[in-house]
This record gives C-alpha cells, sequence and structure tokens, in this order.
C-alpha cells in the first residue's frame, strides 16, 4: 500500500454507497480498456480468444481491481510494475503521460510472449496510481516455437522502456520493438491496442477523481484491498483445516535422447485457520527444454487457481495474496533458473493450476461448497505430435507466426452437481473465446475440414466431464509451412478426476498425414475428411512421424493435421450415472456405444439404442464383481477385514466417505457399506482395493508413434460394496508416493 493510503478507520467509515459505486464503475472502466484493446489490434487470440487484460494498481503497484480478461497477465502485473519502481524509479523516472513496455518473465509473467504497456498515473502533478494494459503476443523475433533452450533464443526481453513519453508516441521506440519481429504490423497493432486501453483507463480512471476527489478514489481503492483479504481470510475460516495434495503430469522433449520425458507437478495446500500455505515440494527439476516456468509465471498462475476456485466471490486485488504463503523450490520446472527458456510456461503452468484445483476441489468438497467443486478443465489423453503454433507465408505473402487458440474451446470439468460444459471456455480467461474458423483460414495458411466435439474426449463418471473439440485441418496456400513438433508423451497430462470420476477420455488423435498427389481432385469432387476415422481408412493420408523430433518440421502443401484441445474430467464412479443420460451422450456423439458399456455399464437396444435395463444391471454388476476380482489390497500381505464403523456423522470429505465421532475417535467410513478407512490420521487409500490398469485397455490403442505409455491408472475400489472411490494417474518411471495421501482432514 502505498504511503498516501488512508488509515484502517479513515478506509472503513468511507461512505458505503459511495464506495459501492465507485468499486463498479472502477470494474465498468476496466471492462471497457479491456474491449477497447481488443477492437484496436488484430490479433485473433487477443479480439476473440480474449487473452489481454486491463487492470488497476496503487502507487506502490499493489492491484486494486481486474477486470475480467486473463487472469495472469493481471498477477504479474503487480510484480512488474514494483521492479520498475524500483529500478527506474530515479533514473529515468515516472512522468506524466509516460507508458512502459515490459516482457521480461524473470521478473513478471509467463514467457517474452507476454506483453505489457503500464501506464502511472498522475493528478497535480503527484503519482497516485498505475493502469496496465496486457496481451499475448504471437511474436517476439528470435527462435520459431519449439527450438528454444535459453531465454536468449525466445526474441526480446524488455524489463521496462518508455514507448510513450510525457504523452509523446516514440517512434524510434515502437519501431526498434516491433522490426525484431517476424509481422511488424501484427505486433504494432498490438502494442497500440495497449497503449489504447491504458489512455482510456487512466482517463476515466482521473475521471473518478474528478467526481469522488483523491481523498476518497485512494481510501476507497485501500478499501477494496483491504476488504479482499478480509474476505479470503472468511472464507479460508468457514473450510476445514487439513491438507489437500494434487498431483498432475506432463511431458517434455528431453534434449540429450531427443525423446519424450515425464515431468510431475505437485500441489499441496495446507489450511489452518485464515492462512493457507501452498507447497510444490516434490515437483520435477527444471528441463533443458521452453517447458519451464519462471517463479513470477509460477505466481502468476497460481493466482488463476485460487480466483478460479477459493476467491472467484472476492473482488480480484492483491488482498487475496496475504493469507497465502508460497513454497516453491528453486531448480524445479515452476521455479527454473537463468537463463532457461521458459517459451512453454503457461502449459507448465497450466498444469499446476490442475493440481492446484484439484487440491483446492476436495478442500471446498469438504467445506460443503459443492458448487465450487470442478474436476480438471485441462486435461489431455497424452502431448505430443504437431503444435499449435505454425508458421510460414500464407496465401497473401504475409507472414505469419502465430498460435491457433482453439484451446480456448475446450471441455470444463464436472462438478458434484452437473456434467461439465461441452467446449465452455479456458479456465484462465473468464471472458475468453474461440476464433472463427473463417478467420482463422483468413489469417493462416490451413484450410478447416472439421472442428466438432470430440468424442470420448472427456472423463467418464457419474457426471462426465465437457468434452473439447476434435479438428481437422489442410496446410493451403504456403510453401514454406512449418509447425512446432513434440514427441509424444503417453501419459494423461493436466488430468484429474474426483472420487471415482475418470480424469480424462481416451478420444482424438495428434498427427500429421502426408497426402497424395491427387488430394486436389479429391477435394474438387466434393470429398474431404470429416472423422478422424476416415483419414487413413479412406487413404487421405499417412501418418508421419518425423525422425529425430526436430522441435518443429516442415511440412509440405496439402498435408492434413489433426489435432484435439483440453477436455473436463470425470466426477465419481461412472456406474452411478443415470444410463438415461448415457443414452443421450452416444445419441449425440459425445460418447461412444462402447464406452457406454466398458466404462458405464450401460448396455443400448440395436433397434432404438434406448437403454435395456435388464442387461445394464447385468452388466453393472459384471463390473462390480470385476473389480473386487482384479483388485489387490493396497497393503500388501493385508487383506481388508470387512470390518464396519458406526458413529456420529462430523463431516462428508467425498462422495463416498464421511468422517463420523465414535468410541475410538474419528473414523472415515463408506456412506454406502459403513466400511472402516480407518482413524483420520492416516491415508483411507492405505485400507482400499487397488486395481492397476495400463492405458492402452483404456484407449483401445497403441500410441500412434509405437512408443509404450509413461502412466497407468491406480483404482482405489472401497472392499464392502466395489464403490470406486479414486482413479490416479501415476508414472512409475518418476515414482513419487504410489499411494497418494490426497485427503489429510483435521475433523
Amino acid at each position: 500500500m502505498n504511503q498516501d493510503s488512508q488509515s484502517p478507520e479513515t478506509i472503513h467509515d468511507i461512505d458505503p454507497i459511495r464506495y459501492e459505486m465507485f468499486l463498479h464503475r472502477l470494474w465498468a472502466i476496466g471492462e471497457e480498456g479491456r474491449m477497447t484493446l481488443q477492437r484496436v489490434t488484430a490479433s485473433p487470440i487477443v479480439a476473440q480468444g480474449g487473452e489481454c487484460m486491463s487492470s488497476f494498481y496503487d502507487a506502490g503497484g499493489t492491484m486494486v481491481l481486474a477486470c475480467s480478461g486473463h487472469l495472469r497477465f493481471a498477477h504479474a502485473t503487480s510484480d512488474a510494475i514494483k521492479h520498475l519502481i524500483d529500478t527506474f524509479g530515479e533514473s529515468p523516472g515516472f512522468f506524466d503521460g509516460d507508458q512502459l513496455f515490459f516482457n521480461d518473465p524473470y521478473v513478471a509473467g509467463a514467457h517474452t510472449y507476454d506483453m505489457m504497456v503500464i501506464k502511472p498515473i498522475f493528478h497535480d502533478g503527484r503519482l497516485i496510481g498505475w493502469v496496465a494494459t496486457s496481451t499475448h503476443t504471437a511474436d517476439t523475433g528470435g527462435n520459431l516455437r519449439g527450438a528454444a533452450t535459453e531465454i536468449f533464443h525466445e526474441g526480446i526481453r524488455i524489463m521496462g522502456l518508455k514507448v510513450v513519453e510525457r504523452g509523446i508516441f516514440r517512434e524510434d521506440v515502437f519501431k526498434s520493438l516491433t522490426e525484431q519481429c517476424r509481422d511488424p504490423q501484427y505486433v504494432g497493432l498490438d502494442l497500440k491496442a495497449m497503449i489504447a486501453g491504458n489512455n482510456v483507463c487512466g482517463r476515466r480512471y482521473l475521471g473518478l477523481v474528478d467526481k469522488f476527489g483523491l481523498e476518497f478514489v485512494q481510501a476507497a481503492g485501500a478499501r477494496i484491498i483491504a476488504d479482499t483479504e478480509a474476505a479470503a481470510r472468511a472464507k479460508l475460516r468457514s473450510l476445514p483445516d487439513g491438507t489437500w495434495t494434487g498431483r498432475t503430469y506432463l511431458t517434455f522433449l528431453d534434449t540429450k535422447t531427443r525423446k519424450a520425458a515425464p515431468l510431475r507437478i505437485m500441489s499441496t495446500l495446507t489450511k489452518k485457520g485464515d492462512q493457507l500455505t501452498l507447497d510444490t515440494t516434490g515437483t520435477s527439476p527444471q528441463t533443458s527444454s521452453d517447458v519451464n516456468s519462471t517463479f513470477p509465471s509460477t505466481r502468476a498462475l497460481i493466482g488463476v487457481a485460487i480466483t478460479n476456485t477459493l476467491f472467484w466471490d472476492v473482488p480480484w486485488s492483491d488482498g487475496k495474496w496475504a493469507p497465502i504463503d508460497l513454497v516453491v523450490p528453486e531448480g524445479s520446472v515452476l521455479n527454473c533458473r537463468f537463463p532457461a527458456a521458459c517459451a512453454a510456461a503457461p502449459v507448465v503452468g497450466g498444469i499446476l493450476v490442475a493440481a492446484t484445483c484439484e487440491a483446492a476441489g476436495k478442500m471446498l468438497y469438504a467445506a460443503g461448497r459443492h458448487q465450487d467443486v470442478p474436476a480438471s478443465w485441462y486435461a489431455t489423453w497424452y502431448e505430443g505430435g504437431p503444435g499449435y503454433i505454425p508458421a510460414g507465408h500464407n496465401r497473401e505473402g504475409v507472414r505469419t507466426a502465430m498460435g491457433i487458440y482453439d484451446i480456448h474451446g475446450s471441455g470444463l470439468g464436472a462438478t458434484p452437481l452437473h456434467d461439465g460444459v461441452n467446449t465452455g471456455g479456458h479456465m484462465n480467461i473468464p471472458s475468453g473465446g474461440i476464433s472463427d474458423v473463417e478467420r482463422t483460414e483468413m489469417q493462416y495458411p490451413l484450410l478447416y475440414f472439421s472442428r466438432n466435439h470430440n468424442t470420448d474426449g472427456s472423463g467418464f463418471g457419474k457426471y462426465r466431464g465437457g468434452v473439447g473439440t476434435y479438428r481437422i485441418f489442410m496446410v493451403y496456400g504456403s510453401q514454406d509451412f512449418s509447425t512446432d513438433f513434440k514427441p509424444y508423451g503417453w501419459i494423461p497430462q493436466g488430468a484429474y478426476g474426483l472420487f471415482g470420476g475418470h480424469p480424462t477420455g481416451p478420444g482424438g488423435i495428434r498427427a500429421i498425414f502426408l497426402t497424395e498427389s491427387d488430394i486436389v481432385e479429391r477435394l474438387a469432387a466434393g470429398n474431404y475428411p470429416a472423422r478422424l476415422d476416415q483419414i487413413e481408412a479412406d487413404d487421405w493420408g499417412k501418418a508421419l512421424i518425423p525422425e529425430g523430433a526436430p522441435g518443429r518440421v516442415s511440412l509440405p502443401e496439402f498435408t492434413l493435421l489433426s489435432d484435439y484441445v483440453q477436455s473436463g474430467g470425470g466426477y465419481g464412479d461412472p456406474l452411478d450415472r443415470n444410463p438415461a443420460a448415457v443414452a443421450r451422450d452416444v445419441r449425440v456423439g459425445v460418447s461412444t456405444e462402447a464406452s457406454a458399456r466398458r466404462f458405464y455399464g450401460v448396455v443400448l437396444r440395436r433397434e432404438d439404442g434406448e437403454v435395456d435395463e435388464p442387461a445394464t444391471e447385468e452388466q453393472r454388476n459384471a463390473i462390480r464383481t470385476a473389480r473386487l476380482e482384479q483388485a489387490a489390497p493396497v497393503t500388501p500381505g493385508a487383506a481388508p477385514d470387512g470390518k464396519t464403523v458406526e458413529g456420529q456423522p462430523l463431516a462428508r470429505i467425498h462422495e463416498t466417505l464421511e468422517v463420523v465421532q465414535n468410541g475410538a475417535g474419528k473414523r472415515i467410513r463408506c456412506m454406502r457399506c459403513d466400511f472402516d478407512f480407518g482413524g483420520t490420521d492416516g491415508n483411507y487409500k492405505k485400507r482400499c482395493l487397488k486395481r492397476v490398469v495400463e492405458l492402452d485397455e483404456i484407449g483401445g490403442q497403441h500410441p500412434v508413434s509405437g512408443d509404450g505409455y509413461l502412466g497407468r491408472y491406480h483404482e482405489y475400489i472401497c472392499p464392502g460394496c466395489a464403490t470406486l472411490l479414486q482413479v490416479d494417474v501415476y508414472c512409475p518411471e518418476l515414482g513419487g508416493e504410489e499411494d497418494l495421501w490426497d485427503i489429510h482432514i483435521e475433523a
């Protein structure tokens, strides 16, 4: 808080009606600035995808309020402003009308592609605050995405440079920045869009000063921060004390072996009173590739996770950080040492967001806040193959090096109350969107054949996850097309299900298909592949696996590419799903008939596709029997004793488990069969049956690259009633706690 902030007594004595007017007006101004930015830019990822932000800060750089844009930008900019004050406050200093460019991920932001323009706000010659705008910009020069091994390869990296000075646009600075990039006009419009957004926010903010007075505006800003902290602490006090842990995985290109290698992301939340500690100990070491995150990036992405789950209903200011302690070991993939490359930091951060949301979701469930509990929004069956950062001249001869952000149409995670939303959005951006196919085709050398829901792409469960999309498109109009490429890493990425729900589904193919010379004639006749199974079955193309894992691969015109985006994880035992809902999913193409039978135990009649109820009951009983027969005790040599427990219910900590008080103390029991899972001071999984499921059994096919899977599923089953309690992804190569103690509640 800056030196001009009011005392706590003054902050809380301000008129409550005027305060609410100010708060809502400030939010509206931020939204106006964000929308101004989106109207000026030419970038599809900003204009339609929503990867931008407008936000307000006090004179010391503490965030007062962010709008509904890209949440990681707002948290990152606090770090950037404080750095500017410390480093450049004396020389060259800040003056009315200045705007500064910033994109150094070792200070603030996720990677060099996260660009910020920061504007100090003066009133009567005195610095009273800051406004900032941010965008994800497609190109910063340097190597094309996928090839960097040091930060120096990732283009321009600026920790503060005045692009507007005392109200005068600096053409020399602007040209020096944009001419480092492949498409200066594209990047230049992003830069001017941020300046325009700041002009709107800065002018409107001074309008609030004129309307309410400077003393009130500063007191109200401090009040927002104080109210946020108070609301965050109150929310934490409403949750039970305990420890919850999330574990997720991703893969990267090992630059020594040139193969995919797995990484583990850990997020342990320990809550006591009104304080929360988030500890990432156990996360894998940093890599030699660009799959790394700096500490500022990790902190900003943690901000996304806690805003999405714990603090969505408090003002979005820096006050929510006050009750949170972060432990992020240096040298890990979440706190890489300089000069590690970090272009893929948002991917790493997304996997961390998933792990954190898993832990937070289980904590919230134990508090009875079921409407706030999501399964993963960031789940994919595997990583690798062609990426989404193509490059090459398009049909108009314009050089492109932009991402295709269909990922903003991902499926949302299931909840304790309903299915996840199909193609519902992206966890980072409350106001995000997905680009029109026509606009993508206009700017990129690509032609889409299909963008549809990805059948069996989401996690199975009592409530299934929302499905994302798959897409089939063709290189068209470019003779120098290339795309980033990663070796296939066959482990579910960013995936978790809740309380028996599957982490993700096996649907989708991510691959390159080389085509024959007659493809133009076939297309001219009105034929094209619209489904993934048609590509090879109908001889449209043959899968290409580049040798040597090149990082980027050049492709001839008329090459086909298939891809799919994230989906939602499932919630609850799939055998508890309403059979009619399963039949409907099959009917609309969200699930296959084979998955309906295999995972949901639902048998459909051939003649009309409706549920065969007797056959379904028989199939579900057979699945429960198979679970008990194929599983083994988690604790070797200690067969479950079948004991049940009675007692007074204290807390429901799981869809099927509750804590009860009896003469032996606090015990965890199954709510269906009263099976005793031991005391709350132990891991309930140790008294489960466990079935190890190889992923090719789930996927029904071997990896297209011929490599084996890097992970497997661990299914934890109630010995008394065969209910599926938890499905974890586990990577034997990385080790760690095999039977993860995910819920440790102090009931």
